[in-house]
């Protein structure tokens, strides 16, 4: 608002010329020395009616008044006469212009232009010649048909003043602007003005073509909005500057000056509907986008009004909605702005062609006097605004563009993480499908295992049996009373040991179930294994037992009954593989231990190692793997008679505890097995390390 009360100053201190000069036909002084400024008197016909031989009355002419600068009537009913004096230089008397002199009268938007000067060389005869030029008037009637009217002027013999008459009429603003210049110089300022307007009306074409397929590839409706604001704004120039009325409508004036009123119309009702689009009115300003809504429509109607020849009556309004335009829309760029950093260049294309465009309108509506300053407002405006506007939406879709390529990031991260955790739930599926596959082909391989143990265990005794039943029944034998003891005996041994696997299998049933109640309590190995070790010794082991402990005393906090269950196993095991009075020894004591045996680690705990060493054959490779799965038994030893349950039950009852058992073979011969319990005060169970007994897969014993 400054730079416009500053812009306002320099229009009004313009000096002022108290007495109009005659325009003198020099071809020494420059183009502006012999222009209109300064030089006219006007007088405001408010009829219409009056005649040139009626203005030119003392009456009247006393009415005349020197304009100051550049003639400006704006929108005023009926006419306006203007006059000023023409005279011939002493040069010119004497060597007349090859062409002559003509009179430029640049009033683009005048409907009506009537010229009158003095008839004859002397002008003695009081007649006068009168041309009729103007927008309503045919272009191929003039002297030269182009966009400025021209007229020549005669040679005058003497240096004296002569009047030049001027009429104009219409409903558009009138202005008046030119001077007098030789053919040479008119050519020149017409072809300058006329590069000027294709330039101007080129580049807008070629600004509006590149909207529009912006706006369709993107798709965009603010550049298509754009693009149909830049078109309507090429016809205002083309049409304003009378480009059509020279070029393909000479013989039709009044459609166009109809064009002329129509784009101007349009051009409101486009710029209207463009600042709604751009500003985002509708989510932005909900109720200033109904009022531009309304003002859209409105324009639109004008549109019709000045086809049909009414645009005088809507000129003035028209005007006025423009001057409303520019009081309301910088305001609101402002607030977008503040509401939005992307808005400035909107706020800078608004800003510099509304100011522009008040000085312009305000011109028409005779709130500022007619200048150059004012008469190239628009234009300036318009060239300046239309790459600001450019400048606004390219900014735009670099900021969309900036946005959704943050978005495409945002996402692309939020897809990889989510790909991660399909990746992890998928390997844990994976891995939960291998786990399940594992103890399908456990299971599997442990009923082939009972199946095996089943099919020999039960049916080699079985088969003794009834081959026993069968010889006492048999008659036919007269079997003596020793034969009939021996068979029972045969038979009573059988039963015994179908009883033992019987009870091996409830026995293993019974641990499974126990294994979440234990009874631990205190418990002294070194004085349990010497009571153990005799028991056997003096059963099946024959007193090849030994003992050889490290420590006097080993305690540890166990479940007695499952201790009984697992020391009967360990040497049941080695007196049944190893060779007839091979001796075993079971060794005792404290080492720094792990959950897979000793080790000499610092992250360890102190335990009890007991280890079993036979003088058997030991195990092959392949069988240390599956020596504690159950019913597993190694090819090798399944003519000695067991069912594979043994080691798994030991390994269970070491695992609940809090310990382990491992199987390995010797240096020299025989097989190795090495129990480890925590030592008393170490204990930690299972639970607590994140285990849970009955989650203890289900491993079987070798032997």
């Amino acid at each position: 608002m400054a730079g416009l009360a500053l812009f306002l100053l320099a229009c009004l201190a313009i000096p002022s010329h108290a007495q109009a000069q005659p325009l003198r036909l020099d071809a020494g002084l420059d183009i502006l020395e012999r222009s209109f400024n300064g030089r006219l008197k006007a007088y405001h016909d408010k009829s219409g009616l009056l005649t040139r031989e009626q203005v030119a009355s003392p009456s009247h002419q006393q009415q005349f008044k020197t304009v100051e600068g550049v003639f400006n009537g704006g929108y005023a009913r009926g006419a306006w006469w203007v006059r000023f004096q023409i005279q011939a230089s002493p040069e010119q008397i004497a060597h007349p212009l090859e062409g002559g002199w003509w009179l430029r009268l640049n009033a683009p938007y005048a409907d009506y232009i009537d010229v009158w000067w003095p008839d004859g060389a002397d002008g003695a005869s009081g007649g006068f010649t009168h041309r009729a030029l103007g927008g309503m008037r045919a272009a191929s009637a003039r002297e030269l048909p182009w966009s400025i009217p021209a007229v020549r002027l005669p040679d005058l013999p003497d240096t004296e003043p002569r009047w030049v008459w001027v009429r104009l009429a219409g409903d558009r603003s009138l202005t008046l602007a030119g001077g007098v210049s030789p053919l040479r110089e008119q050519a020149v300022v017409q072809q300058e003005l006329d590069y000027v307007d294709a330039a101007v009306a080129g580049m807008v074409l070629l600004m509006a073509v590149v909207s529009l397929m912006m706006g369709i590839a993107l798709p965009d409706r603010r550049f298509i909005a754009y693009a149909g604001y830049l078109l309507t704004l090429a016809l205002v120039f083309g049409s304003s500057e009378g480009l059509p009325a020279s070029l393909w409508l000479q013989d039709h004036p009044l459609a166009a000056v109809r064009l002329h009123n129509f784009a101007v119309c349009l051009h409101s009702a486009a710029a209207f509907g463009f600042a709604r689009v751009l500003l985002d009115m509708e989510r932005q300003f909900p109720r200033m986008n109904r009022v531009f809504q309304v003002m859209t429509l409105v324009c639109l109607a004008a549109c019709a009004l000045a086809m049909a020849g009414w645009y005088g009556r809507i000129a003035r309004p028209l005007n006025l909605m423009w001057v409303v335009f520019a009081a309301c829309i910088v305001p609101m760029c402002a607030i977008a702005l503040r509401r939005n950093i992307q808005a400035w260049p909107g706020l800078v294309g608004y800003a510099i062609y509304l100011l522009m465009g008040v000085a312009h309108f305000a011109k028409n509506l005779q709130w500022l006097p007619y200048t150059l300053a004012t008469q190239s407002s628009y234009a300036i405006g318009s060239i300046l605004h239309i790459m600001a506007f450019f400048f606004a939406l390219g900014w735009r879709v670099r900021h969309r563009e900036r946005r959704a390529l943050a978005l495409s990031r945002r996402h692309r991260a939020r897809l990889a993480r989510r790909v991660n955790e399909r990746t992890r739930d998928l390997r844990l599926e994976i891995a939960q499908h291998h786990r399940t596959h594992d103890q399908l082909a456990l299971a599997l391989r442990e009923q082939r295992g009972l199946l095996a143990m089943v099919s020999h265990e039960f049916r080699t005794p079985l088969g003794t049996i009834g081959g026993a039943a069968q010889i006492l029944s048999d008659d036919r034998l007269g079997l003596a009373r020793e034969e009939v003891k021996k068979e029972a005996e045969k038979i009573s041994r059988t039963v015994f040991r179908m009883r033992d696997l019987v009870d091996t299998l409830l026995a293993d049933e019974w641990l499974q179930a126990s294994s979440n109640n234990l009874c631990l309590v205190p418990v002294e190995l070194a004085g349990f294994l010497r009571e153990k070790i005799e028991e056997h010794n003096e059963g099946v082991g024959g007193g090849r037992i030994s003992l050889d402990l490290d420590a006097r005393e080993l305690p540890v906090l166990a479940d007695e009954t499952l201790m009984h269950i697992a020391m009967d196993n360990l040497l049941t095991n080695a007196i049944k593989y190893s060779p007839p009075h091979s001796p075993v020894v079971v060794r005792a004591g404290i080492r720094r231990c792990r959950s897979d045996g000793l080790s000499d680690d610092d992250d360890t705990v102190p335990g009890v190692c007991i280890q079993v060493c036979d003088e058997g054959p030991g195990f092959l490779l392949q069988d240390l793997t599956h020596v504690f799965e159950r019913f597993y038994r190694a090819a090798g030893v399944r003519r000695i008679p067991g069912i594979g349950l043994g080691l798994h039950m030991v390994h269970r009852i070491a695992t609940v505890h809090g310990g382990s058992v491992v199987a390995s073979n010797a240096s020299g011969q025989g097989a190795v097995l090495t129990l480890t319990l925590p030592l008393l005060g170490s204990f930690e169970p299972p639970e607590a390390r994140g285990g849970s007994p009955a989650a203890i897969p289900a491993y079987g014993g070798l032997r």
